[in-house]
């Protein structure tokens, strides 16, 4: 069985923690804080809510002076690491707000032995001006994950985390940021980049694009950065995107009549439809070749979901076949109900053949 991701915060783990406090600080109990943690409720608390359920335990012991608990904390955060230990900036986070100067050194500091993307955020919130010019002194730092932070900490749109409003209002204080990393030769990094930069796409399409142009082709990985920065507007099919990646909107004008045909028009719920594609060029054409599901709701109305196939070049008078397949299956994200779901296949995002399923038998 796949584990739980809450389960992250295991009472091992905070019995661990427990004690590495109390190496530091005879009087902590490890008993009392597994005690706090475990009460009646915890099974039910989900991955952040114990986050912090084990960071105001751990204050319950700690000394009430954050600058007195600070070198604790960072001593104690230094001995573990992954998405748990995000415990430690989260309580700087909810504890260190008032001691600006005391929290970014210890931010900088946790941040190389797991994450302070959600720590920091408080703070550009509460010290707007002062933390982002924090941020862009991080962004020249000789720590690749003190420089991701710099801009994961920043993005508007940060998954799990406080959605920072003023810069999906106006993203401007983001970009001197984004401009110092957009050479980075972190991969760490340059994934943070790119989802800045696609965060930002979703509000002020215009400013990437015109961001994505002044650096596109300055080596590889600065058009992966942009590429992934770019997503949500090239499944949109914005026209300045496709052409900026070599992709022509027009392309379906290009192509002999196009197939996509399901083996068969109906399917049951834990079965797979297999759909198969042919497509034509009548002269050589850089394509995007992907496909769109219009899943069925409660309420009968539409909600689509776009899956890549492949990127690649028709040849004139070559088909180009294969086979799409569809798990119906339900998820967490997504749940299915009965009726026809339509499919479409893509070409540089643009509509060029569909069919339809009729799912039955949903459980």
């Amino acid at each position: 069985m796949a584990a739980i991701l809450k389960d992250l915060y295991s009472p091992e783990l905070i019995e661990a923690i427990g004690q590495a406090t109390t190496q530091l600080l005879p009087s902590f109990d490890s008993g009392k804080l597994l005690k706090g943690c475990l009460t009646a409720d915890w099974s039910a608390l989900k991955l952040m809510e114990r986050r912090d359920r084990l960071t105001t335990q751990l204050h319950v012991q700690l000394p009430a002076d954050f600058a007195l608990a600070a070198p604790i904390i960072q001593q104690v955060g230094q001995q573990f690491t992954g998405l748990a230990a995000v415990v430690f900036p989260n309580y700087v986070a909810t504890y260190g707000l008032e001691d600006w100067q005391l929290s970014m050194a210890l931010l900088a500091d946790l941040t190389q032995y797991s994450s302070a993307e959600f720590a920091i955020r408080p703070f550009l919130v509460r010290y707007p001006e002062q933390t982002s010019q924090q941020m862009l002194h991080w962004a020249h730092s000789e720590s690749a994950a003190v420089r991701r932070l710099a801009s994961e900490g920043i993005r508007p749109r940060l998954p799990w985390g406080l959605r920072l409003t003023q810069y999906v209002d106006d993203p401007t204080p983001i970009m001197p940021i984004l401009t110092q990393l957009i050479f980075d030769d972190s991969e760490y990094v340059q994934k943070s980049v790119a989802n800045n930069l696609n965060d930002i796409s979703k509000d002020h399409p215009e400013l990437v694009i015109a961001f994505a142009q002044k650096y596109w082709r300055q080596n590889d990985r600065t058009d992966w950065v942009l590429k992934q920065g770019l997503r949500t507007l090239f499944k949109q099919g914005v026209p300045a995107v496709l052409q900026l990646q070599g992709y022509d909107i027009q392309a379906a004008k290009l192509l002999e009549p196009v197939s996509l045909t399901p083996t068969t028009q109906t399917a049951a719920m834990g079965t797979t439809s297999l759909l198969h594609y042919q497509v034509t060029a009548k002269q050589p054409v850089p394509v995007y070749l992907g496909y769109r599901v219009h899943y069925v709701r409660q309420n009968k109305t539409d909600a689509f979901k776009d899956f890549f196939v492949k990127r690649t070049t028709l040849k004139k008078g070559t088909p180009l076949t294969g086979d799409l397949k569809i798990k119906w299956r339900q998820l967490t994200t997504r749940r299915l109900y009965e009726g026809i779901h339509t499919i479409e296949l893509l070409v540089n995002t643009q509509v060029v053949a569909q069919s339809q399923v009729d799912l039955t038998q949903i459980e």
